[in-house]
């Protein structure tokens, strides 16, 4: 890169930031940050496969727990999991922001369970009686590790929204479901176009229609 070159990044970068604000710059750049490393696993995925992709992060992992350790690791990966939770909740797909409007058009009440300690299996495994009513759902739930879209609690049931990056994690995401199911759950999972297409209003008014007749 020329000089030239690097004194109009410079100067397009010292605009961008006048223009957001310091607070605007630093989600703009952390932005980018997500859109390369998103561009960055696809790629990996397409040339090494999922299971040469799974192999490879796999690797990563052992090459940091031996440095680092598998304790200080797992807090890492924790912590990291937590945030990008937390950053889906106030950041959904339009098909997830199309099922939490459906879901209280419906009657649901929404829940975003910000404090990070509220786990389906614990929760499961609590004595009774429930806190949650057949109308209550969480965006975000946690199941074991992974994040579901929404879990009806009262239900045992888990509803996801499939599409776009899912069609390169279909061998991940069948062996997310088996965890997911093995802890009591059902799993149901829509396309971003039977969302569109009003599956999920279906879905709802049967849950209710179970609710009153019952």
């Amino acid at each position: 890169m020329s000089a030239r070159q690097s004194a109009g990044g410079r100067a397009r970068q010292a605009q961008i930031k006048t223009v957001l604000g310091e607070n605007g710059y630093r989600r703009y750049q952390q932005a980018l940050a997500r859109a390369g490393g998103i561009a960055r696993q696809a790629q990996l995925r397409s040339s090494l496969g999922e299971n040469g992709y799974c192999a490879y992060q796999r690797s990563l992992y052992g090459q940091a727990v031996q440095k680092h350790g598998a304790e200080k690791m797992q807090a890492i990966l924790t912590a990291a999991h937590e945030r990008r939770r937390r950053w889906r909740i106030a950041n959904p797909t339009p098909a997830e922001e199309l099922l939490h409007w459906l879901a209280l058009q419906a009657g649901l009440t929404l829940h975003a369970e910000l404090s990070g300690v509220w786990e389906w299996t614990a929760f499961r495994a609590a004595p009774a009686p429930s806190p949650w009513s057949p109308t209550d759902a969480i965006i975000e739930a946690r199941v074991l590790g992974y994040a579901c879209d929404l879990l009806l609690p009262a239900h045992g049931l888990v509803i996801e929204v499939v599409g776009g990056v899912h069609a390169l994690t279909a061998e991940r995401d069948a062996a997310r479901q088996v965890s997911i199911e093995a802890q009591g759950l059902s799993v149901l999972t829509l396309t971003n176009e039977q969302v569109f297409q009003g599956e999920a209003d279906r879905l709802f008014a049967q849950l209710l229609e179970a609710r009153y007749a019952a």
